[in-house]
C-alpha cells in the first residue's frame, strides 16, 4: 500500500566521507554522559575538515541534570525485539555458529542490550514463521528418532546461542522458544532408520503432535533445569488461533506444569491466565481488573506493533518520532512494555533497499549491518530512556507530595493513545517533543 521512496535512516560508520560541492550532509551526534558527571552545562566543538578546505567549527552544548538513570537492564520497561542470527551469518558469509559468526553478532546484540532488551529469541523447530524473512530460522535443537523408535535431542546450538547472549551480551532475563504452533504445521526430525530428514504433519490435539512435542518437552525441561535456565525459559507462540493455543497449553501443562508460556497475539480471555507473558496488538487493551490480576500473579503484559499498523510504526518512511511515541503509548496504556517481531532480519541488500516482499519498507529490521544504527532505532532508545524517566519521576514526585507536577506529567503521558492523539491536534513529533521537554524540566 506504500510506494517506494528515498529516505534518510542509516547512521553510517564511515570514518571519511566525500561530499560533493554544493550539497549538504546531515550529521547525527550521540553523546554518552558518564553517571559520575556533575550537573551543569558542558560545551564542545565538532570540527569539519577536508582537503583544501578551511576547518569549520560547529559548537554544541549539553545540559546535564542532577539525576541519573540506572543501567538499561534495570529499567522497568520490558523490551522484546526479536533477533535473527541467521541473517547475520548470511550477510557476513561466515559459518553458522562459528566464532566469526558470534564476533559479527556481538556489537549488534550489545546495541540491543544497551536499549534494555529483556529476551533471547530462540527457534526450537525448523521454519517457525515459514518464509517471513529473507533468512528463515532453522531449529536450534536437533531431533533424532533412533532406529528403535526412541528420541534423542542435541542442544549444542541452542546452548551456544543462549550462553553467548547471556554471558557475552548480557541479555539474560528470558529465553523465548518459538514455536509449537508454526504457520505450516510440519515438524522436522532426523530419522536414523531412513537416514533422512523427515516431517510430522499434525495439528495440536492430534496423537502424532502429542507424541512429537510431549517427549521433547519432557527432555527439554530436564536439560533446562540442568543448565539452570528453566525459570527463565518460556514456550512461545505468536498470532495463533485460540483453539490451537488451548490444545498446546493443555499438552504443555500435562508434560510439565511449571513451564512458562508466552503469546504475541490477540487477547483471548479463555487462555489469558495461562500465559506468563502476553503481548497484544496495538489497539487492544487489557481489562483493568485483568491487568491488575496479572500484576498480582507476576505476569508480563505488553503491546506490539507489526506490519499492519500504518501508525504508529518504525518503517523507514515513518516519522522518526513514532518510534518514541509507540513506547510512550505502552506507558500511557498501562502495558509493561513493547514487542516487535524483528530487529535485524535483513533484506537481500539492507543498506540500499529495506523493502521485503509484501512487508512495508523497514518492517523487518531497524539496525543495519556494520552494525549501523538508524534514526528509527535511536529515537526508540530515546523513548525507552524517557519511559524510565517517567517511572522514576512518578515515584519521586509522589514521594515528595508534588501533586501539581505529578498531575501535569500524568496528563501529558495519558495523551499517547489513539484518542489522545486525535484530541490533541498535534503530530506525533510535536507530542514527543512536548513530553521530552517536560521530563527535563520537572
Amino acid at each position: 500500500d506504500w510506494d517506494s521512496s528515498l529516505v534518510a535512516d542509516v547512521l553510517d560508520i564511515n570514518k571519511v566521507l566525500d561530499i560533493e560541492a554544493c550539497t549538504t550532509r546531515p550529521i547525527w551526534l550521540s553523546l554518552r554522559v558518564p553517571t559520575d558527571v556533575r550537573a551543569g552545562r558542558y560545551r564542545g566543538t565538532l570540527t569539519v575538515s577536508g582537503a583544501n578546505f578551511k576547518p569549520l567549527s560547529l559548537p554544541f552544548e549539553v545540559e546535564v541534570l542532577a539525576r541519573t538513570l540506572p543501567e538499561p537492564k534495570k529499567w522497568a520497561f520490558h523490551l522484546d525485539l526479536w533477533q535473527n542470527p541467521y541473517a547475520v551469518a548470511r550477510y557476513y558469509q561466515v559459518p553458522l555458529w562459528s566464532r566469526a559468526h558470534f564476533d559479527a553478532m556481538l556489537p549488534l546484540m550489545r546495541m540491543l542490550a544497551d536499549a534494555g532488551q529483556r529476551a533471547i529469541t530462540t527457534s526450537i523447530m525448523y521454519k517457525p514463521w515459514n518464509g517471513q524473512t529473507e533468512d528463515h530460522f532453522d531449529s536450534m535443537i536437533t531431533r533424532i528418532k533412533r532406529i528403535d523408535g526412541t528420541w534423542s535431542y542435541d542442544y549444542t546450538v541452542f546452548d551456544k546461542w543462549v550462553e553467548f547472549m547471556m554471558n557475552e551480551v548480557g541479555i539474560d532475563e528470558m529465553i523465548n522458544c518459538y514455536t509449537m504452533i508454526p504457520w505450516d504445521l510440519r515438524f522436522d526430525y532426523y530419522d536414523q532408520a531412513t537416514n533422512r530428514v523427515q516431517f510430522v504433519e499434525a495439528k495440536p490435539g492430534d496423537a502424532a503432535y502429542t507424541e512429537y512435542w510431549g517427549v521433547f518437552l519432557k527432555d527439554f525441561a530436564r536439560h533446562l533445569r540442568e543448565k539452570g535456565w528453566f525459570e527463565k525459559t518460556a514456550i512461545s507462540m505468536d498470532e495463533r488461533p485460540m483453539e490451537a493455543m488451548r490444545e498446546a497449553i493443555k499438552l504443555i501443562r500435562e508434560t510439565d506444569p511449571e513451564f512458562k508460556i508466552t503469546l504475541a497475539g490477540n487477547y483471548h480471555p479463555e487462555i489469558e491466565s495461562d500465559l506468563y507473558y502476553l503481548s497484544i496488538p496495538y489497539g487492544q487493551q487489557f481489562p483493568k481488573e485483568v491487568k491488575a490480576e496479572r500484576e498480582r500473579r507476576g505476569q508480563i503484559s505488553t503491546v506490539y506493533t507489526c506490519c499492519t499498523e500504518a501508525f504508529p510504526n518504525t518503517f523507514t518512511f515513518s516519522a522518526p518520532a513514532e518510534a518514541a511515541w509507540t513506547v510512550f503509548h505502552a506507558v500511557a496504556g498501562g502495558y509493561d512494555g513493547y514487542l516487535r517481531w524483528a530487529v535485524n532480519s535483513w533484506t537481500t541488500d539492507p543498506l540500499r533497499d529495506s523493502r521485503f516482499r509484501s512487508w512495508a519498507a523497514g518492517d523487518t529490521y531497524s539496525i543495519y549491518p556494520g552494525p549501523r544504527s538508524s534514526i528509527r532505532f535511536e529515537r526508540l532508545v530515546e523513548g525507552l530512556q524517557d519511559c524510565e524517566k517517567i517511572a522514576r519521576l512518578r515515584a519521586e514526585l509522589g514521594a515528595r507530595g508534588a501533586t501539581e507536577k505529578l498531575d501535569k506529567l500524568n496528563r501529558t503521558v495519558a495523551k499517547f493513545t489513539p484518542e489522545g492523539l486525535a484530541a490533541s491536534g498535534q503530530s506525533a513529533t510535536e507530542m514527543v517533543a512536548e513530553l521530552h521537554a517536560l521530563l527535563n524540566a520537572l
